[in-house]
């Protein structure tokens, strides 16, 4: 049997402390609404019940207009469903990145299919979709062009600066699929994964259309449904909220007070992952995002050097709300304003900044989502699992600092124990007995044998230094398993769901490699899984 061990979110290490403390339920439970257990979802759904349905008409039209090309899909017949009241979703949401990015994109996708279907286990008379949110407005686009192996890093090297990515054009494919071609060639599913590339983008037209491709191809045994939130519909859900920001610039005021509460429920310093800006709206033009600021009574893009009155710029947002786009800090309230949502899953510091927002949900009368930390994987081969048992050392090891790691490796060695340790045990039980004999005759001596003792245990320290030295070479073949093991755990210092491409593990396995995450992921439980493929 394959090996699935759940490790401990203090000893993994791998979420911020505001993350960490609201899975422990320590300190924040004023910063949201509900934690993120199965009963919790049937007061969860009550709060969600008056989602009008206006709003669920429109999500219908613009998912069914978005999807028209897939009707293939499981997923797609989901999408009436929820023009019904009894009908609810749960999101996740991440942006373009070139061919998934990192692997954690693909396990956000599956631990939101399996809380939906977990949730209908559990409330059967109603329904749940699992939702996956394209950022297509984005424009960070040096964050999502390329995607890593261990051997390599495939760059989409265009310039696309203030461009939304989802509208960015995939016409210049062709060198990235001639390397990958290289690269691949030979292994079982070569042309399984060719041809998802190809068929994502090489025949689509841009980014939004590849990933959507995309997404449902490696998902297409499962529901889930694929939205793109830059469409003119949804955005009049989001009209009023935009044109308060812009006339009240409330968002800066009511999530800075939430951030100072914060702040002060902590005694040590707390990194605070987003503050608010004075405006936390985007301007959308030709394809390309600009930074609006507010500057001596009028609006100005940024970038694009234009500025508006602001009497004309709000009638023109009134007209036109479509060329409004949320920051990160608003995107929250966007989702929750055009979905019947339930539970958003997101990365540890996505997590961290939805725990800024609670008041600002409560000012504009919408219910709180309930949080769920997205599934932290970390996949090991059978060989490398043995090598680290014949090192006497545990997976749990591996979280250590690598300095650490080596450290205890060497000081479990036999030459250790017997080198130093006895040594210093002999030593120490040697002086105490002295110690005793000279108080006898004069208590000053036993403070002058302390001083030589203090001075002794410097040249220990030193002895001990070459002692490791020596282990160090000893086993220097085994110092180099664990530098490899720890090089896979942490690939160029980054764990490895955030480093490497699921590539990497489908060009070997195909399609059972998805079946496989899907297989193993426990959405409801927040460690961090290791496990055997």
């Amino acid at each position: 049997m394959k090996r699935n061990i759940s490790v401990e979110i203090n000893t993994s290490g791998h979420l911020p402390d505001i993350t960490y403390d609201y899975v422990q339920h320590k300190k924040l439970k004023k910063f949201y609404g509900r934690s993120f257990k199965i009963e919790n979802f049937k007061n969860q759904i009550f709060d969600k019940r008056n989602f009008s349905d206006e709003k669920r008409k429109i999500l219908v039209e613009v998912l069914k207009d978005q999807n028209k090309n897939f009707q293939h899909i499981n997923a797609y017949n989901e999408i009436d469903s929820l023009l019904k009241k009894n009908s609810y979703t749960v999101t996740t949401g991440h942006q373009l990145s070139l061919f998934t990015g990192p692997l954690f994109f693909i396990y956000k996708i599956i631990q939101v299919i399996k809380i939906c279907d977990e949730l209908k286990d559990n409330y059967s008379k109603y329904n749940f979709i699992p939702i996956f949110w394209m950022a297509s407005e984005d424009h960070d686009f040096e964050e999502i062009r390329s995607f890593n192996l261990y051997e390599k890093t495939f760059l989409y090297d265009y310039n696309y600066k203030n461009f939304c990515t989802g509208k960015i054009k995939t016409l210049q494919m062709s060198s990235i699929y001639k390397e990958l071609k290289i690269l691949f060639k030979g292994k079982p599913n070569e042309k399984a994964l060719l041809d998802l590339f190809n068929k994502s983008y090489k025949k689509e037209k841009n980014f939004s259309d590849a990933t959507r491709s995309l997404v449902y191809e490696l998902f297409k045994d499962y529901n889930i449904l694929v939205l793109d939130p830059d469409d003119h519909r949804l955005k009049l859900s989001f009209k009023e909220i935009a044109l308060d920001e812009l006339k009240n610039f409330s968002t800066h005021k009511i999530v800075n007070n939430t951030i100072k509460k914060i702040k002060n429920s902590y005694d040590k310093k707390v990194k605070i992952q987003v503050n608010p800006r004075i405006l936390n709206l985007f301007y959308l033009s030709k394809s390309k995002r600009y930074r609006i600021e507010f500057k001596e009574n009028e609006y100005v893009l940024i970038g694009k050097n234009i500025t508006f009155k602001k009497d004309e710029f709000i009638n023109h947002i009134e007209s036109n709300p479509n060329s409004i786009s949320p920051n990160v800090i608003l995107r929250p309230l966007y989702q929750e304003s055009i979905l019947p949502n339930l539970a958003y899953v997101g990365g540890g510091s996505e997590i961290s900044y939805w725990l800024e927002l609670n008041d600002l949900f409560k000012f504009y009368s919408l219910p709180f989502p309930i949080l769920v930390v997205r599934k932290s994987l970390l996949l090991i081969n059978k060989r490398d699992f043995e090598k680290i048992d014949n090192l006497n050392l545990k997976i749990q090891d591996f979280f250590l600092k690598k300095d650490q790691l080596i450290r205890k490796f060497l000081k479990s060695s036999d030459e250790y124990n017997f080198s130093v340790k006895n040594i210093l045990h002999s030593y120490t039980k040697n002086i105490d007995e002295l110690k005793k004999e000279l108080s006898s005759i004069d208590n000053s001596l036993a403070s002058v044998l302390e001083a030589l003792k203090t001075r002794h245990e410097k040249d220990f320290n030193s002895l001990e230094k070459k002692v490791i030295k020596a282990i160090k070479l000893k086993n220097s073949q085994k110092l180099k398993s664990i530098d490899k093991i720890f090089e896979k755990i942490f690939v160029n210092g980054t764990p490895q769901e955030r480093f490497l491409n699921f590539s990497h593990f489908y060009a070997v396995y195909g399609h059972e490699f998805i079946d496989f995450i899907f297989s193993i992921i426990e959405p409801f439980d927040s460690r961090l899984q290791v496990c055997e493929i």
